[in-house]
């Protein structure tokens, strides 16, 4: 019963030290990335750490170190491989640094209400990266003054961007499909609230200005929520229509389904369709998808470095703009 009533306690710094069998002194070490922890010893705490599921209360290891040694990365989502892919640079650079990320999947109005009640926790790390929210807009009210944060996929007034230029990027399917004789569709994510990222809305900007200035236009734009069910219907309504046309999404996510809906009805991929998805997710390169490709990894870890050197003070000038091209990618469809 002792076992059962302690899994809805909070793991306390003492129950890893019992775990692991080492001293309270030795834990604080290997938390605090200390050199004076033998290589076994800190295996067998890190072990002990993520058994018990311990988290480091961020205010005490404040004012025992004056660093909580933790970075909060706020997403829209946090599923998919486009997060997997960013989260996994992140943390690697953050790693690499002595510190950990805490995450925090900010999907829906009553996360954004959770966060502001539990911003006393989230937002007392050392820093924050920010993904596709627009933190001038949604978050400043709510982010303590002096904190270092960097934003990715959103431009910001007050701090760092990592931007990749998702208006070109749509210019250049632009520029790709002009070229086919066939009807054009574009099927794509609108933003529903505020929190949600525009950089759906500039794929298809660039896009229909590319083929505008090339006296192309789209035949029609579908909007669907960020799931393969409704796209595989928007799919079946093309094709019963069309059997040649082709079809810009806004993210790989969407091509899967269209793809896999042509090649049930009969129709020849890369042939009596044309697709063409954005981000250049390990799906895309498994299946052949030609792509717009952005540079997530590089996005990730260029973020995490702008706030390790806000964090220590090596970049003190004014918040910087860093906007990474991305570039298309011919395959099969």
């Amino acid at each position: 019963m002792a076992k059962t009533k302690r899994s809805f306690q909070r793991v306390t710094i003492k129950d890893v030290a019992e775990y692991a069998k080492v001293g309270v002194g030795t834990v604080s070490r290997v938390l605090n990335n200390s050199p004076h922890v033998d290589q076994h010893t800190r295996q067998r705490v890190l072990e002990a750490i993520k058994v018990l599921g311990y988290f480091p209360n961020p205010h005490a290891r404040r004012l025992s170190t004056g660093s909580s040694q933790l970075i909060t990365v706020i997403t829209p989502e946090m599923k998919g491989d486009f997060y997997q892919i960013l989260m996994s640079a992140i943390d690697e650079v953050l790693f690499k640094y002595g510190y950990s990320s805490l995450l925090y999947p900010l999907y829906n109005e009553k996360k954004y209400e959770a966060l502001k009640r539990s911003s006393d926790i989230l937002l007392s790390t050392d820093g924050l990266i920010v993904d596709a929210v627009n933190v001038d807009k949604v978050l400043s009210n709510i982010i303590k003054p002096q904190t270092p944060v960097v934003c990715i996929e959103q431009e910001s007034d007050d701090y760092d961007s990592i931007m990749v230029d998702n208006y070109y990027g749509g210019i250049i399917a632009g520029d790709y499909f002009a070229d086919f004789d066939m009807d054009i569709f574009v099927v794509t994510h609108r933003k529903s609230h505020e929190l949600e990222s525009t950089v759906f809305d500039e794929r298809l900007e660039g896009f229909q200005e590319s083929l505008e200035k090339k006296g192309r236009s789209i035949d029609k734009v579908y909007y669907v929520p960020l799931d393969w069910e409704s796209t595989f219907e928007v799919a079946r309504r093309i094709f019963y229509r069309f059997k040649r046309c082709a079809i810009f999404t806004t993210t790989d996510y969407l091509a899967v389904p269209i793809i896999e809906v042509a090649r049930t009805m009969g129709l020849k991929v890369g042939e009596d369709v044309r697709v063409c998805g954005f981000d250049d997710l390990p799906i895309a390169q498994v299946l052949e998808i030609t792509t717009v490709r952005q540079p997530i990894a590089e996005m990730g870890r260029l973020a995490a470095e702008t706030l390790i050197k806000r964090i220590s003070g090596k970049l003190k000038e004014k918040p910087k703009k860093y906007i990474l091209k991305p570039e298309l990618v011919i395959r099969s469809t």
